[in-house]
C-alpha cells in the first residue's frame, strides 16, 4: 500500500478526485497514474507544523535531478522522524 502524506489540503483534495485526466497540471496526472498503478493507496492531510517528514523530503528533493521521485523505502535522512 502506498501512503501519501501532504501538508497541502488542496493537493489532498485534487489527488482524491478520480478524474484528473483533463488536468493541465502534469505532475498531478503523473502522481495519480503512479497511485493507480500501485493499487491500494491512502492520502492524508497533515498540518504543516506537524509534518517534519515532508519538510525534510522537500529539502532533500532540492538535490534530486528529477522533479518526480518514487521512493520504495524511506531515505536515511528521514528515518529518525518516522
Amino acid at each position: 500500500m502506498a501512503i501519501i502524506l501532504t501538508d497541502n489540503l488542496e493537493v489532498t483534495q485534487i489527488l482524491t478526485d478520480l478524474d484528473l485526466e483533463d488536468s493541465r497540471i502534469t505532475v498531478l496526472r503523473r502522481t495519480q497514474r503512479i497511485m493507480m498503478a500501485e493499487g491500494m493507496w491512502n492520502i492524508k492531510h497533515i498540518p504543516r507544523n506537524q509534518n517534519l517528514v515532508a519538510d525534510r523530503l522537500a529539502k532533500l528533493s532540492l538535490s534530486w535531478k528529477s522533479s518526480l521521485q518514487v521512493l520504495n523505502e524511506a531515505p536515511k535522512e528521514i528515518i529518525d522522524f518516522l
